[in-house]
This record gives structure tokens, sequence and C-alpha cells, in this order.
């Protein structure tokens, strides 16, 4: 009997050529997909792919495996939103994967909102970042990721998935209080290019990657020093004069270290925070999910005001 999780892993193969490249939006080590790619074709008894230049190809059964592997998804999909469609909110499920920040500045309320409005569906969490929740979502493995993006990065997303805006949510620079970029006469005259000579710290991998885009832009390489995805270690490095930093609105609006100021600098962006979800017919209980959460998006970019080294304006909520 045909796997279908191995079926899937081969449908990933096909859509992006390249073992190496499955691996990765799969979260696999490369020799893992190989190997899964090996037991399909031992249980078929013939070759579905066939190396091509740098990557690989389907052979004709591997087409037609993967033709029949989308139709068995197909109607999965179609069959559990049928049976949720049925029962309506009364029962049913959401697999959600939610980057940490969000996992605790937008999940808490929008959970809270559909136990009110639907307590038979039940949600579970997977606490993810960007590029692992997305290899989840494609993999079949959740039905939600609430991911966030950078002006200049790559897309996330594809055809298959569908974007929904929760908000955009601004970058801002905290400073020690002590600083004096922090000075009132400071205020609104200074650059990105003023801190070339600190010492920064950053948090995940993505956050890191806008921070030396930004620097880059203006005309310097950041000194990181410290690299965390804790953003209380990183406000509590800054408060306490060892670095600089940017952090986005909602890790600010969740915990505001004292001894910190908060000067705005443009230079710095946003961030946009958004639901992904499959293209097509949305089950019930994803769509209430979805609901909600833009709910708790729009309250809490209501609620970010930071007294303390001046107001953080909330990021505006972005309707679809």
């Amino acid at each position: 009997m045909l796997d279908l999780h191995r079926g899937r892993i081969l449908r990933e193969v096909a859509r992006l050529g390249s073992m190496t490249a499955a691996a990765r939006a799969l979260s696999y080590t490369q020799p893992a997909v190989s190997h899964h790619i090996a037991r399909l074709e031992a249980e078929v008894g013939t070759p579905l792919v066939v190396r091509y230049g740098r990557g690989v190809r389907l052979t004709e059964a591997g087409r037609i495996l993967v033709e029949h592997v989308e139709d068995v998804l197909g109607r999965m999909a179609d069959t559990e939103e049928r049976i949720a469609a049925i029962a309506g909110l009364r029962a049913g499920r959401v697999r959600a994967a939610v980057f940490p920040t969000a996992a605790a500045a937008l999940l808490p309320d929008a959970l809270a909102g559909l136990r009110d409005r639907a307590p038979g569906v039940a949600v579970t969490l997977v606490e993810a970042e960007p590029p692992q929740a997305l290899a989840a979502l494609r993999a079949g493995e959740v039905d939600l990721a609430v991911v966030f993006s950078y002006p200049g990065a790559p897309p996330d997303g594809g055809t298959r998935l569908r974007e929904v805006a929760l908000c955009e949510d601004p970058v801002r620079l905290a400073l020690p209080a002590a600083h004096p970029l922090a000075a009132p006469a400071a205020a609104g005259t200074a650059t990105l290019a003023d801190l070339a000579d600190e010492t920064w710290a950053s948090g995940c991998e993505r956050c890191r990657g806008h921070l030396l885009r930004a620097c880059e832009q203006a005309g310097f390489t950041p000194r990181i020093a410290f690299a965390t995805d804790d953003h209380i270690a990183v406000q509590r490095l800054v408060a306490r004069g060892l670095a600089v930093t940017a952090l986005p609105g909602l890790a600010l609006a969740l915990h505001h270290e004292s001894g910190l100021a908060l000067p705005a600098l443009p230079d710095l962006g946003r961030r946009r925070v958004s639901a992904l979800v499959p293209a097509g017919t949305r089950p019930p209980a994803v769509a209430a999910l979805l609901d909600e959460l833009g709910d708790a998006a729009a309250r809490t970019a209501g609620a970010i005001t930071i007294e303390e080294g001046g107001a953080l304006d909330g990021p505006p909520p972005v309707t679809t």
C-alpha cells in the first residue's frame, strides 16, 4: 500500500525540481528526502525520478503518481470540508503553526474569542518560525500558518497558498536610556548611520536579515555581538548599556524593559504579519479562527503605546 506522506514529498520534489530544495522547503535533510523517494520507488517497483542537470525530474510513472497523489489529497480535503460544513462549528479542529511573538501577542485573544464563538472547535498549536511554519503548511501537517515578512525579503506562500494580512508591525530602535541619541535634543534627527559604531543585539534569523539590509542601505555593516530569539533578553542587554537593537512593536507590547529609549527611526521600516492557508474553500473552523486572529490583531495594534522613550504607534490593521 502506497505511503501518502511519501507521495507528498514526491509532489514537493516535482514542484521544486530538486531533492535539496524540497528538503529545505519541508525542513528535512536531503538524505531523508532521498530515502523517502527510494522507499516509494521500491513500493511501486519502478523509478519515479531521474537526474536532470543539477536537479531531478519525474519519470512517466512519477508524473502519474503525483497526479494521483494530488487527486487523493484534494478528495481528502474536500471530504474534511464537507464534514466540517455539516457539523458547522459544533465540532472541528484547526492545527496552527505560529511564530513566537504572535503566539504570545495575538493567539491567546484569538483562541478566547473562538472558544466563546465555537466551544466545540479544538485548536492545537505548534510554535515555529515562518520557514518551518510554511513547510508544515505545505506538507499538510497544519491548517494555518501565522508568519511575518520584511520588504526586500523573498516572498512567502505561492500559488497554492492564500495570504490573509493581519497587520503591519513597525520596527523600533531601542537604545539605553542614557544614550546620546535618546536625549530630547536628538528627537527626530537620528539616522541609522549614526549607529554605525555601536554594538548590536539581534533577534531571529529573519529579523537579523532585515537589520543587516537596513544597515547596509545606511552604509555600514552592524557589529552584532548578541544573537538571541528571546526579545526580553535583548531588551535587558540594551537596558544595561551593552548593545542597541531593533525590535518589532508586537515584541515591545508584550514586554517593555525599564531603562529603554525608543526613538522613532523610519529607516527600520515595518514587517507584515499574515496568516497563510491553502488556496480554495476554507473549512468553517479555519475561517472562524482567521476572523478571530484579525480581530485580535486590530485590538493589539490599537493598544500598542509605550510611554517611556516616546510613544510607539500601533501597527494599523490591514483588511483583505
